[in-house]
């Protein structure tokens, strides 16, 4: 039987359950699915120790890098030579472990949804990934070009609330119809055109 251990888990499974009944999945097979997720996600932090992060790790890491610590530097400098300010880079650091795990996880069903129905459709493996780049944000390490390079390339973690918020300023549905015109090879190009431009 379910029993949520902290507010954070109650907030997190609501939170989840309802964007997966918006996105159709039956509301029974979305919160079991969900607290699934949140177990596992517990038990991936507490085997890798990110589960005992402080809540302000992400001023730790901006301070860290100020005094030469490898480890924030590496993080901080790769972020921001992507766009990403310090506030950026607090704000994603600062979740509880649990909190940007899911957000992880949440990202890979939804993309992952759109994938499968796209192969259903008839569209090739191929084709199917470059809809959902085109739908999407894709994030990760930017220095990962195994599946894309370029403009394509993953977009750091710590510039998601800042693409959340330009999204909404802009319009989901603006922003699809420029992705949709075939000006940009992704979701990622097309922001990082804007980071360049100044606009975002």
């Amino acid at each position: 039987m379910w029993i949520p251990e902290s507010n954070l888990e109650k907030e997190l499974e609501e939170l989840y359950t309802i964007q997966l009944v918006a996105y159709g999945f039956i509301e029974t097979e979305a919160r079991e699915m969900v607290r699934m997720w949140i177990l596992l996600s517990k038990e991936m932090g507490a085997k890798e120790g990110t589960d005992k992060l402080s809540g302000g790790f992400g001023e730790w890491l901006i301070v860290g890098a100020r005094h030469g610590d490898a480890f924030g530097s590496k993080i901080v400098t790769q972020a921001r030579a992507e766009g990403a300010t310090d506030a950026d880079i607090i704000e994603w650091w600062n979740l509880p472990d649990l909190g940007r795990r899911m957000v992880l996880w949440s990202e890979e069903t939804f993309r992952f949804s759109v994938f499968k129905s796209s192969i259903e459709e008839g569209l090739s493996a191929d084709d199917a990934m470059a809809r959902v780049r085109k739908m999407f944000p894709m994030y990760g390490d930017p220095t990962d070009t195994r599946h894309v390079s370029g403009e394509d390339r993953p977009l750091p973690n710590e510039l998601r609330g800042r693409i959340d918020d330009f999204r909404q300023r802009l319009g989901a549905a603006r922003i699809s119809r420029t992705l949709k015109r075939g000006a940009y090879s992704s979701y990622n190009a097309f922001i990082r055109e804007r980071i360049r431009e100044g606009e975002f």
